[in-house]
């Protein structure tokens, strides 16, 4: 028997690994408590008055993974494992790595050393989440907060850009191991209204939330189910869409 005889014309779906990001406030943890039977893993006390399973607050990295391996390794009916939020996990991750060289800084070694060994933690901790959605069959979210950055494009001026909030290389693992990167924020619309002098004036309106599953010159994101570029805010019907 020949190995291209095992050759599959259509791909297995597997769950999603999804990072959203967007402003605090919008609305991200709340979106992640209406997931399948989801367990929110917290870097940061801010689930609030949400109802929805959750761990403590991790305080060190070695916490936080014991939650995840927990997860991986013991019986448990929870579908979705939502890390909240990644900003806050590379707190812990930097002051992990810190500990154990006896760094007094992510920064203090040179040629960026410490950036490099966070590196290593930042791929196991990926690594982690591929076996809870391989092994276990979860579907991951992490959130973390956005920051705008000059974005210094080679095939266009420079110009800002909604970005995740993470050291920049730490940033491309997660979205190059990510099958999604959601970028949160409310629809703008723009009116003229005259003014008391007789003139026209601008006014900015804020609108819905929505989630924006394309990239675009003002924020990164991307998906790899087709999705339509501007989304409903709303977790049931964006999975409806990725299973069509």
């Amino acid at each position: 028997m020949s190995v291209l005889d095992k050759v599959l014309s259509k791909a297995k779906m597997k769950p999603p690994i999804i990072c959203l990001y967007g402003k605090g406030g919008i609305g991200k943890t709340t979106f992640a408590s209406t997931m399948n039977s989801p367990i929110i893993v917290q870097c940061e006390d801010g689930i609030g008055k949400i109802e929805c399973p959750h761990t403590g607050v991790a305080k060190t990295y070695g916490e936080f993974e014991e939650y995840l391996l927990a997860l991986l390794n013991d019986p448990h009916e929870f579908k979705t494992v939502v890390v909240d939020s990644l900003d806050w996990l590379e707190r812990l991750i930097n002051d992990h790595v810190c500990k154990e060289n006896g760094w007094a800084d992510i920064s203090a070694p040179s040629f960026g050393k410490g950036y490099g060994a966070a590196l290593v933690v930042w791929k196991d901790y990926l690594d982690i989440l591929t076996r809870l959605r391989n092994e276990k069959g979860m579907t991951i979210l992490q959130i973390a907060h956005n920051e705008v950055k000059r974005y210094e494009d080679p095939s266009n001026d420079p110009h800002d850009k909604h970005q995740i909030k993470l050291y920049r290389k730490a940033a491309d693992l997660v979205v190059e191991h990510a099958d999604c990167v959601f970028f949160a924020n409310y629809k703008t619309g723009v009116v003229q209204k005259k003014n008391a002098k007789g003139g026209m004036s601008t006014q900015v309106l804020q609108g819905d939330r929505k989630i924006y599953t394309q990239e675009a010159p003002g924020y990164h994101a991307k998906n790899r189910y087709g999705l339509p570029s501007e989304m409903d805010f709303d977790w049931p019907t964006i999975r409806e869409a990725m299973i069509k």
